[in-house]
């Protein structure tokens, strides 16, 4: 019997489903190939687990390249959760992940501090999912899978990256414009056998292995995004459709949603330059107008100034800049109504959309009102809050991310939208903003290194288009700010920009400020150290010994409540010891340190610790010191001076051995 070519074709196209899924099924086989979890378990005591966000989850949306940029927040917690608790998760893009602030200093953590003041009795946890630079569809998605966290709430902020990024309507390399073409990308990047063909295409290329692109140089790579461009019209299709899966997500799993409005920076970030299309002669017009206006602007002379603009605008009435610069020398002209107009006409006009557009507010707004959810509307809180020409850089540090002072307000228009969800709320127990910054350790380091990335960002292509200004003036305040600081601060935020020391700004300063005898402030460092990474070795154990150890050095003994701080931190460490580089040697250091701070002999635990090399290596300072005051209780004189001998003489430290055997000289003198 003869087999016709239709039957055979089909035939051999069944053949090849079937070998794909069979080569699926055995790679699924692979852990290495397998996408990544929402959630990995850390370690377990008794009936206890911790488990953390995993950061690696992020690799889902990014399809393999190497980006540098790419960030998600671990954030470790334990089950079962204490009751009674409160679990909110936040979920979105870059400005709820933090940037360019560090974990502590986030609206989230701030958000965080204020539910913990508004509900005293309630254990509070704030789960910041947000990835950089991913688009609405891959916040659905992350929500989606953020429900094994059980959340009582869901806070969205979303909607800046719906076109340029990950998954958003110009993406270059995430299956196309519509929600249908990204539901067949992302489902296909998930396959076992995806991520082998991805890996070995990436490690083909060893150049971009061993230089990540600039997450800015790829976003920007779709070029401009005209104001009548369809992907404008898609990419509010795109929120739409997304909000309406994150609500109809929330309502299947018991959860409350609340979304949010999103505040952009108007007044201070220009917008995009690019010559306008006119006739030959109309252009070089044109160019003569712009450019004698933004001399004129410069030299302050913005009456004179906004006739060119108003001139240039005649030529081509929807030119982004031109709007914005027409907007500026109005705002210096007092006619702040007028500014504040424009200003968000040149931010819906500009061509490189980095920021969200006034429709996609809009979206998100009739959203709110269409899924029944409370609504934070934090473009009108941020305006409320801003000069009367619009939002600028008092609340923003770029162009769409809040400043520290942003972060903070934003977390409170949140709290204050979330009494309408959780009714027990006590609003008036939130307090100052000055507080929170000092709960939260705001340091100058931080400051600076948001200072720099910043100037960096806008003197970087093509966000340095019309901001060379700004560049110049966040220049500027770094270098008074850094006049400002001292030793111990400067020699840690060198190291961390070397990328020597720990990679903690916050603790590699306390270190130095530490070796500087510098204690009151080093305190102040390991204290804002603790919040940055609770349940890590160096970020919560050392920063919490450390910080004892400041405590006891200038009080002469640590208080009821700083014991329970370094009790509730051996607690944690129970859960750290189990990580594969903990040693024997280091779990008996770190407890005989704690149990010194604890007013408890810990030299027995010390005396095991200093038999482990790597422990005599990183800590023979407070190791010494310690065990030397410990043996001297004991009148153990000559396992002192033994110990000192030892270990000073191996690390080539005499000096510091001459200074304990003296001391230790002194105290047999007695």
């Amino acid at each position: 019997m003869r087999i016709g070519p239709w039957v055979g074709r089909l035939m051999a196209a069944f053949i090849g489903v079937v070998m794909i899924g069979a080569a699926e099924l055995v790679l699924r086989q692979v852990p290495s190939l397998q996408t990544p979890p929402f959630t990995i378990k850390v370690a377990s005591v008794g009936q206890r687990v911790l488990r953390t966000i995993n950061p690696d989850y992020a690799r889902r949306f990014f399809s393999g390249v190497s980006v540098a940029g790419m960030r998600m927040t671990p954030h470790p917690y334990l089950v079962p959760a204490p009751v009674p608790t409160l679990r909110v998760v936040v979920a979105g893009g870059s400005t709820v992940q933090g940037y360019p602030h560090p974990r502590r200093l986030t609206f989230s953590a701030y958000l965080q501090a204020m539910l913990e003041d508004a509900l005293p009795n309630h254990t509070v946890e704030v789960f910041n999912i947000g990835i950089t630079a991913i688009s609405s569809f891959a916040v659905a998605q992350a929500v989606e899978d953020a429900m094994v966290l059980e959340p009582d709430i869901v806070v969205v902020y979303t909607g800046h990256n719906e076109i340029y990024g990950v998954y958003g309507s110009a993406s270059l390399s995430q299956g196309g414009a519509s929600i249908l073409a990204k539901e067949l990308h992302y489902g296909l990047m998930q396959w076992s056998l995806s991520a082998l063909v991805r890996r070995a295409l990436h490690a083909m290329d060893a150049a971009d292995k061993a230089r990540p692109a600039s997450l800015l140089r790829v976003m920007s790579a779709a070029g401009a995004v005209a104001v009548d461009d369809p992907r404008r019209v898609q990419a509010a299709e795109n929120l739409r459709k997304n909000l309406q899966q994150i609500a109809e997500t929330c309502r299947e799993n018991g959860a409350e949603l609340v979304l949010c409005t999103l505040a952009s920076n108007e007044r201070g970030f220009a917008a995009s330059i690019a010559e306008p299309l006119l006739s030959p002669e109309e252009l070089t017009q044109w160019r003569l107008l712009f450019e004698q206006g933004r001399r004129l602007l410069a030299e302050g002379r913005a009456h004179v100034a906004l006739e060119h603009f108003d001139r240039a605008a005649a030529l081509d009435r929807d030119h982004a800049a031109v709007q914005f610069y027409r907007a500026r020398c109005l705002e210096l002209l007092g006619s702040d109504r007028e500014a504040s107009s424009l200003y968000a006409r040149a931010r819906d006009l500009d061509p490189r959309p980095w920021r969200a557009h006034s429709q996609l507010n809009e979206v998100i707004r009739k959203q709110a009102k269409e899924q029944q959810v409370p609504l934070a509307d934090i473009d009108k809180l941020f305006r409320s809050h801003s000069p009367a020409a619009g939002i600028g850089w008092e609340l923003m540090a770029d162009h769409l991310h809040p400043s520290a002072a942003g972060q903070i307000l934003l977390a409170r228009g949140i709290v204050e939208e979330l009494a309408v969800v959780e009714d027990a709320l006590l609003l008036e127990r939130v307090r100052s903003a000055a507080r929170y910054d000092s709960i939260q350790g705001d340091t100058p380091l931080e400051r600076l290194a948001v200072l720099h990335d910043m100037q960096a960002l806008l003197s970087e292509e093509p966000m340095s288009s019309g901001n060379e200004a700004q560049a110049q003036w966040l220049a500027s305040r770094a270098d008074s700010l850094w006049a400002q600081l001292r030793p111990g601060e400067r020699s840690g935020y060198q190291r961390w920009r070397q990328g020597k020391g720990l990679p903690l700004l916050a603790l590699n300063a306390a270190d130095q400020l530490f070796a500087a005898r510098d204690i009151a402030h080093a305190a102040a460092y390991y204290r804002a150290a603790q919040r940055e990474e609770p349940y890590t070795r160096w970020g919560d154990l050392w920063a919490t010994l450390r910080w004892g150890r400041c405590r006891e050095l200038l009080a002469g003994s640590l208080d009821i409540g700083e014991k329970a701080e370094v009790a509730a931190m051996v607690e944690r460490m129970k859960f750290v010891a189990q990580t594969p580089d903990f040693s024997p040697g280091l779990l008996a250091f770190f407890s005989g340190y704690a149990e010194h701070l604890l007013g408890v002999d810990g030299t027995a635990q010390l005396e095991i610790a200093v038999g482990d090399e790597g422990v005599r290596r990183l800590f023979f300072y407070d190791l010494l010191a310690l065990l030397c005051e410990g043996l001297l209780k004991e009148q153990r004189y000559a396992d002192a001076e033994r110990y000192v001998r030892e270990v000073t003489a191996e690390l080539g430290q005499r000096e510091y051995g001459r200074f304990l055997l003296a001391q230790i000289a002194a105290q047999k003198g007695r």
